[in-house]
Order: structure tokens, then sequence, then C-alpha cells
């Protein structure tokens, strides 16, 4: 189902602004299409709408993120009202918003750190956890952003600017072969053909890009790519050879990256982190954790789905490293 925009000209409502990861021509590449949406009408007009991406396992339905889409969330067209008045209509159009939800086993929104639905939702029975991202605002000028970074941080960026150049171009098979650099084939997890679709779409628009580091001798040693909309530049993917003696490629390319967006006037977005040890690298860039709420709920059958499935996991583990020790004896 296609993602309708309500007309907010007749209606006098100022247009809300919301993330390229709920714009319709990327969720239709992010899943050929295969998304639903449901909504909240008023008075005749769409007060809300929540895209939908399902994915069924054993039986059980799970309600998800599309592929590399790091957010998504309801979109709200509430008219302007005063803060209590506003904070009431947002609790009665989710509770109504979850009337519309189709049956499920397991349900996870990960929402946008401005976004107001949390509480609502928390109200109509969901546990709300947090994830996190860093950002940097439009108003922090890059200079700034340099003086709060960590010391070690900045001689990694001087190293590497030293040695390495920069360049950046629309190319995603630049990202791709870094990527199989990085991770070879066998254990890659990336689905590339749904990745290229998705960059496509934003390059059509002049919404992505990919930036590489190039050593001296013409070798590639590290990429990103950053795909925006109209607030945001979002650090999307990165990779790099770990075999390189040349420290701070993947640190150089984020400064590139801040300095970029600050020149589209847009806040730049580290887009999470995977691990705890890039979690520490990019706090290293001097700024302060933002919580992206993570709406979740799940049926019994699952937890049981998942309860079963960890410990098949773990005695699996336990087999292998009991057969690795029979082989060493």
């Amino acid at each position: 189902m296609l993602l309708k925009t309500p007309s907010f000209a007749v209606q006098n409502v100022p247009a809300p602004l919301h993330s390229i990861f709920h714009e319709r021509w990327w969720l239709n590449a992010a899943t050929d299409g295969r998304y639903d949406i449901i909504e909240v009408t008023k008075d005749g007009r769409v007060v809300a709408d929540l895209p939908l991406f399902t994915k069924k396992r054993f039986g059980l339905s799970r309600i998800t993120r599309p592929p590399y889409t790091r957010t998504l969330g309801p979109r709200l067209f509430l008219p302007p009202s005063k803060p209590f008045r506003r904070a009431q209509n947002i609790r009665n159009t989710i509770a109504d918003l979850v009337l519309k939800l189709p049956a499920y086993d397991s349900l996870k929104l990960s929402l946008d750190p401005e976004d107001e639905t949390p509480f609502a939702f928390s109200l109509c029975g969901f546990t709300i956890e947090q994830a996190f991202t860093f950002r940097i605002p439009v108003s922090v000028s890059p200079k700034d952003v340099w003086t709060n970074c960590d010391q070690k941080t900045r001689n990694l960026i001087r190293t590497a600017d030293q040695k390495l150049t920069v360049e950046q171009d629309t190319n995603l098979s630049n990202y791709i072969r870094m990527s199989l650099v990085d991770q070879p084939a066998a254990n890659n997890s990336h689905d590339f053909s749904r990745m290229e679709k998705i960059f496509e779409a934003c390059k059509q628009r002049e919404q992505g890009c990919v930036m590489n580091a190039w050593d001296e001798a013409g070798k590639q040693v590290a990429s990103i790519v950053l795909v925006w909309d109209d607030k945001n530049c979002y650090f999307w993917q990165s990779a790099r050879d770990r075999t390189m003696p040349i420290p701070g490629a993947n640190m150089l390319l984020i400064w590139k990256s801040i300095e970029y967006a600050n020149k589209k006037g847009l806040t730049f977005d580290f887009d999470s982190f995977a691990s705890v040890r890039s979690a520490k690298m990019i706090a290293s860039f001097g700024q302060s954790p933002i919580a992206r709420p993570q709406v979740m709920h799940s049926s019994v059958l699952y937890k049981w789905e998942r309860a079963a499935n960890a410990t098949l996991l773990k005695i699996k583990s336990s087999a292998l490293q009991y057969c690795s020790k029979k082989k060493s004896i």
C-alpha cells in the first residue's frame, strides 16, 4: 500500500517534517512496496498514520523496521494547539492507532529522537526501551566540534588526513567493495541488492553520497555512505580495511561527513552504533548521547520461541566448544 500524504494547504495545518525513512519512495525501495499503512482520521481528515512492515518466521508475525531503515514511527498531522491539548490529542490519537494494529506476535518500533508518542504508547501497555545515537546540530560549528573532541581523536584525524585522500562520489560499488574487504562474503550479512535499490532512490533525489579514503598508493582503505533529508544527514553505512597500518581512516571520514553536513545546513546524525567499542569511538567526538525510543510488545508464544531459540544456540555453542577440546586432546 502506498503512503498517503494528507493535504495541509486546504486545511491550513502546517505540514510536519519527517525523516527520510518515512518517505514513500524509501519504503518502496526497502520493501518492494510490501508494506501496509494504518491511519486515524478525524472529521474526515487523516490525523496520524503508521507504516507497517511485517516479517513471518515459524508462523509467528513480527512488525519491525524494513531493511536499512533506522527509524519508523507514527506521523502526526494534528492541528496547532496549546501544550496540554496537544499532549491530550497525541494520547487519544495513539490509542486509536493501536486499535487499528493487525494481529501480531511481536512489535518493535524505533522512533526518532524528537518523536512525541512514547508516553502515549506506554499508556497503551507497550514497553518503552531506549537505544541511543549521537547528533551534532547544525548550530554547532565544526570548529566547536573539533575543540570538544578527545585529544586522541584529533590526533588520529590529523595523522590520517596527512596520509589519506578523501573523495566523494555516488558510486555505491566503492562501498560494497570495501564492505567485502571488511567482512568477506561468507561472513557478510549485508543484502547489497536491497541496499543498492535504496541508495539508487536516494541518488535520484540527490539525497545520498559515498565518501572514500585512499592511501598514497591509490588503494582504498575505508568507505562510508551518507543519506539525508531536510533536517538530518545520517552516517548510514561504513566499512574499512582492518589490515591497513594507517589508523584513523574511519575517524577522518566521520570528520569529513560532519563538515559536509554542516555545509549543507543539516544536523549530523551518527546513526547509532553496533558495539560498545564503536559507541566509545563516537562519544570521543564530544557529543552527548540522544535517546531513540523503542516501542516494544510481544505475545507469550513469541517470548517462548525466543527463549527456546536462545537455549538451542547455547547448547550448540557448548557442543562446538566440547568438540574443539576433544580435537585438541
